[in-house]
């Protein structure tokens, strides 16, 4: 006596499967970038709340160009998420006094003056700088003017963003010549930040805490007995 066969019918097709997968990237992807970017700035001194924040308001003000002045077919626009925010990250941090307003001056200025040094105007493209120049320029900065205390993950983040902006953005922008060269003769918008968080500007600080973090964490021999999730003030 033979018994009916039970087939297994499959819900999806592996055509959909696949297309599935295939969406499911950029929201892992996302997921990651929002993930690594909060613990950032908790190491920076921020409240989860504000670095939950100012990471969705990066992302979404990267699509957000601002114009502020136009000379001759060319208009001046700062973009929202990387540089807006980022301004704003390193005025709370000051607020919050998770920095110091000297040393974050001077790291600031240093990798400025390492920013204008490696970037290059590009007709066409913008300006353009290898992505590891300003992470690691704004950690050396952060733990060399900070002595490697509590204040260099911030110091790093306001150094890697603010310096990039300044010196790879703005000191090429007021050369005489740069605007013209970059729009190539054609109508154009150059915005400071440029894409926002896709530029590397913002991305620059998350590094810049990360190995300023770790490297400071080292050198200050608190791998071992530091008690976690502790933030001290950085004016003790």
């Amino acid at each position: 006596m033979g018994f009916p066969a039970i087939a297994f019918i499959p819900l999806f097709s592996s055509e959909v499967i696949l297309v599935l997968g295939l969406l499911m990237i950029p929201v892992l992807l996302l997921y990651l970038y929002i993930i690594i970017s909060e613990e950032a700035f908790e190491l920076a001194g921020m409240p989860a709340l504000s670095a939950i924040l100012m990471t969705i308001g990066a992302l979404i003000g990267s699509f957000i160009d601002i114009p502020f002045y136009a000379i001759e077919n060319v208009t001046l626009a700062v973009n929202a998420g990387g540089c807006l925010i980022p301004l704003i990250i390193s005025v709370e941090l000051i607020a919050r006094r998770r920095v110091r307003p000297g040393p974050m001056i001077l790291a600031v200025l240093f990798v400025a003056a390492v920013s204008y040094y490696f970037s290059t105007p590009t007709p066409g493209q913008g300006i353009l700088m290898p992505f590891y120049i300003a992470p690691l320029a704004g950690a050396f900065a952060g733990i060399l003017m900070t002595g490697a205390d509590i204040t260099a993950p911030g110091t790093a983040y306001a150094a890697g963003a603010m310096g990039t902006l300044l010196g790879a953005d703005i000191f090429h922008l007021v050369t005489p010549g740069t605007i013209g060269h970059i729009a190539a003769g054609s109508a154009s918008v150059l915005s400071i930040g440029g894409a926002g968080v896709f530029d590397g500007i913002f991305l620059t600080g998350i590094f810049a805490v990360f190995l300023a973090a770790l490297i400071a964490r080292r050198i200050r021999g608190e791998g071992k007995g530091a008690e976690p999730g502790r933030q001290p003030d950085a004016s003790q």
